[in-house]
């Protein structure tokens, strides 16, 4: 998914653990799972973003809606948690859950 959003400080990107090594993007990277990640990149000068959940082993898409209790449940949770703390910071970054579905024939 993707969308815009107001950026705050560089201070406090770097405060929220972005990093900004390719040039006019930030990055964020932080673990859901074991072996999955939410990844954020957001343009510096429009606020432009992409998110991907991404299965760390595979370097695809974590399709963690298709996985079995507990594992659907706390990887979802942790995402919220890391949506809600970047909203605090006044980033608005969201997840849909259901794209990280394996799909059905």
């Amino acid at each position: 998914m993707s969308g815009t959003t107001p950026l705050p400080s560089e201070e406090q990107m770097r405060a929220l653990g972005f990093t900004d090594h390719r040039e006019g993007h930030w990055y964020l990277c932080r673990r859901v799972g074991s072996d999955t990640t939410l990844n954020v990149s957001i343009e510096k000068t429009t606020g432009r973003w992409r998110e991907d959940v991404l299965n760390e082993f595979f370097g695809q898409p974590e399709f963690y809606e298709s996985m079995r209790e507990p594992f659907r449940t706390d990887i979802r949770a942790n995402i919220d948690a890391i949506l809600v703390e970047l909203a605090a910071a006044g980033i608005t970054v969201t997840v849909v859950h259901d794209q990280y579905r394996l799909p059905t024939h």
